[in-house]
This record gives C-alpha cells, structure tokens and sequence, in this order.
C-alpha cells in the first residue's frame, strides 16, 4: 500500500455514508468508465483476463449494459456526487450457467458488482453485496440464495468471494462461451443486516 492511499484512508471519517440509487440509461458511460478502470487495474496488476477487452465485442457489451440500465437492474453507489461502484440485481438465473433444478430455488443473481479501487480495503465490496442482497430479496421474498458467476480465470476474485461466505457451485461453458462461468452462491441468511452498511439507498436519481 502506498503512503497516498494510506492518507487517503486517514483522511475519511471511519463511518463514511455512501448512497445508492438506481442507475439512468444516461449514466451508461459512468458505469462504464467503472468497469473500465477495474480492467485497467486487472491488467497491471492480476494475472487474469477478465475485461482484457469487451466481451463480446465493445458495442456488444455497450447494448448489454444499457439493456440492463433500461430494465433498471442496475445500481450505482456514490461518495457525494462522485460514482463509485455499481452492481446489477436480476432475479432470474443464466439458463446455460444455472441448471433448472438449481433455479427452482429462488434467489438474488449479482452481475457486473465493482467498487473504485481507491476505496479498496475498506470492507466496501462486502457491503454492496450484502445491500444487493437483501435489495434483491425485498423483491422475492421467496428467495434463499446470492448467486454470482465470476470470470473463470480469476482465481483471486475466487478466492474473496470464498472469504465473504459464497460456496464453490460449478464451473461451466455456454454457447456464446462466456467467460464468466465459475459460479458461486451464498445463504441469505448469512448476509448482516442493514444497520451493519454504510450504504443508504437514496429513492429519486
């Protein structure tokens, strides 16, 4: 770590408040850009793939991404007025990633969950996947699980789902080969309640 990012650190109130809302299609670049600077770090820093380039394709990822904008699945997460992380919430599962015995139980799906890595080592990853979780379940109410595929070749990312309660399920392969496909799931019951965030939802855009 160096001195610049501890001194950023010291200089944040220990109980910083982060809010979030849902994302605008308008705010299809800032979500963006957020994936963007994760892949910049991946690059320098982790002996991966994963958003070495666009997948499939850079308009292909565009549409995905504003498809979920539109649906109002997605989620971005600020430090005033400044994004910082983002997560997308579906309720469905991947049809070639999730087997039909496995979606008949209901559950909370998690994609594209990044965090700005100058707020790294906060414990802040944590708390988004634990406000996405029961963000989810407010909307099925049935559900019992968190479900997220990882990138197949990202074994640190791995390894911190593993430290935040999520179980291995399968590593699988899809028609259009994507290659996110190490799947992992997690008990609601697990996730800490809502007092335990800093995360605030802020209900207008």
């Amino acid at each position: 770590m160096d001195t610049e990012t501890r001194a950023r650190r010291r200089s944040r109130a220990p109980r910083t408040s982060y809010r979030i809302r849902i994302a605008r299609p308008d705010e299809l670049d800032d979500v963006l850009g957020l994936i963007d600077h994760a892949a910049a770090w991946l690059r320098a820093e982790k002996n991966t793939t994963q958003w070495a380039r666009p997948w499939p394709s850079p308009d292909d990822r565009r549409k995905r991404v504003y498809e979920a904008l539109l649906n109002r699945e997605t989620w971005l997460l600020f430090d005033g007025e400044r994004p910082i992380g983002t997560v997308s919430i579906r309720l469905i599962g991947h049809e070639e990633l999730w087997t039909a015995r496995e979606r008949e139980t209901e559950a909370v799906y998690l994609h594209r969950l990044v965090i700005d890595r100058r707020y790294a080592g906060e414990g802040l990853g944590a708390e988004l996947i634990g406000w996405a979780g029961r963000k989810g379940a407010s909307r099925q109410q049935k559900a019992e699980l968190i479900r997220i595929d990882v990138w197949t070749d990202n074994t640190e990312l791995h390894a911190y789902y593993r430290r935040q309660g999520f179980k291995d399920v399968a590593i699988r392969t899809t028609s259009d080969n994507t290659p996110s496909g190490a799947l992992f799931e997690k008990p609601l019951s697990l996730v800490p309640p809502a007092a335990a965030t800093r995360i605030t939802e802020r209900l207008r855009p």
